[in-house]
């Protein structure tokens, strides 16, 4: 059997189910940890995630499927070579995935991409809140973060 034809699925708090392959799964280290390394091996394709909603689990699933599927995301060099998120992600896809998110989803997606152990989204998440931060006021950063 191969890789493509095996499923699993991510389920979420609410209750939404999203198929995923078994290398989709495996960029969760909270999964992969546990996960057969022989997909022909997996017996357990119910994947649960009790701490995320629909929402960010659908967004969680649509960044490491084009991971996994299409491209994947090159490694965000320090220090920066740039002063917008799309100068420093020069991929395309990425940054306007990122860029396009609303501050309750990128919230959301750093602390899917930290419970999940997802470094390269944490790194992607943390990298466009610094950008959607920038230049802010401190009382803009305190009504932000409801201080």
């Amino acid at each position: 059997m191969s890789d493509e034809q095996i499923m699993m699925t991510m389920i979420s708090c609410d209750g939404k189910e999203f198929p995923v392959l078994p290398k989709v799964a495996r960029m969760c280290g909270m999964f992969a940890n546990t996960m057969e390394e022989d997909d022909n091996d997996i017996t357990d394709f119910r994947l649960e995630c009790p701490k995320l909603n629909a929402d960010t689990l659908g967004k969680v699933v649509e960044y490491c499927n084009h991971f996994q599927t299409v491209e994947e995301m090159n490694e965000i060099e320090l220090p920066f070579k740039g002063e917008e998120l799309d100068e420093i992600v020069s991929q395309k896809w990425y940054s306007d995935w990122a860029n396009n998110l609303t501050r309750t989803q990128m919230f959301g997606l750093i602390e899917a991409a930290n419970y999940l152990d997802i470094p390269e989204l944490l790194n992607l998440m943390g990298l466009a809140w610094t950008f959607h931060i920038k230049g802010k006021s401190a009382e803009e950063m305190r009504e932000l973060f409801g201080i």
